[in-house]
């Protein structure tokens, strides 16, 4: 399906640490899947706090990386999708990834952080005019070669939304926009090295009607939550209590300003 050797230059190379993949999925794969997505965003209860673990359901989570909201985000875990339409949606992009990544596994370092990991999805819905997230990185931990995630477009930059690319900075400081300047559209993949600083930039809705800015990071990974700290947060950050804080928190404040 891809020049692996050339996919693992590409990705090794200072001036860029990405591999753009065409029409990786059909258009019509995209919408069934974002479909989806879209129905669980809207009916799916929220947790406030992200948890990384084996043992927990999909759920939503409003994210931003200052106080207004900018996006939601589903967290898809691989094993609650095992044989069904979700998973093999992200059969196709982990087969391609584990076939690069396992030229590496001879190194112990690399080994070790790869297995350490858990696995997930993150389905991202940017608002319109507001939607964005500032410059980050998703790894900054000891591996010595590039630890490999999916960033697939499920809608189309200029019809569904304009603006909003995303940013990708090689480790020579080469800044690309994705979708403008990598020409990528709908069903397309980017697989880039997640210690790669990345942004994106302010989201414009496209017009009435427009489906927005919806994007998926396949292999998102991240050290696993202890099984009393997921516990934990699952409790303080997802409902019922969550909702009951906030609303306390609410009244006070409506209470103190007429005060």
């Amino acid at each position: 399906m891809i020049d692996v050797e050339r996919a693992r230059c590409d990705l090794l190379a200072q001036d860029k640490g990405f591999y753009v993949i065409k029409k990786l999925y059909s258009e019509e794969e995209v919408d069934v899947y974002r479909n989806a997505c879209e129905h669980f965003m809207r009916h799916s209860k929220r947790i406030q706090e992200r948890i990384i673990t084996d043992r927990i359901e999909d759920y939503v989570h409003p994210r931003s990386h200052d106080q207004e909201e900018r996006t939601a985000r589903i967290y898809q875990y691989f094993h609650n999708h095992r044989g069904d339409m979700v998973g093999h949606f992200f059969d196709r992009a982990i087969a391609i990834r584990d076939e690069i990544e396992n030229a590496w596994l001879d190194n112990p370092i690399y080994r070790s952080e790869k297995e350490t990991l858990l696995d997930y999805a993150i389905v991202t819905q940017y608002y319109g005019n507001k939607g964005m997230l500032t410059k980050h990185q998703d790894y900054g931990g000891p591996a010595p070669l590039p630890l490999l995630q999916f960033w697939v477009a499920l809608s189309e930059p200029g019809k569904d939304y304009q603006h909003g690319n995303l940013v990708l900075y090689s480790r020579s400081g080469h800044g690309r926009r994705v979708e403008t300047d990598l020409d990528m559209h709908k069903g397309d993949a980017l697989i880039f090295d997640k210690s790669l600083t990345h942004e994106v930039e302010l989201t414009r809705v496209a017009g009435e009607g427009a489906l927005g800015r919806w994007t998926v990071l396949i292999g998102a990974r991240a050290p696993r939550d202890t099984v009393w700290s997921a516990a934990l947060k699952r409790w303080l950050y997802g409902p019922p209590l969550y909702l009951i804080l906030s609303w306390g928190s609410s009244v006070l404040k409506r209470l103190a300003n007429r005060s």
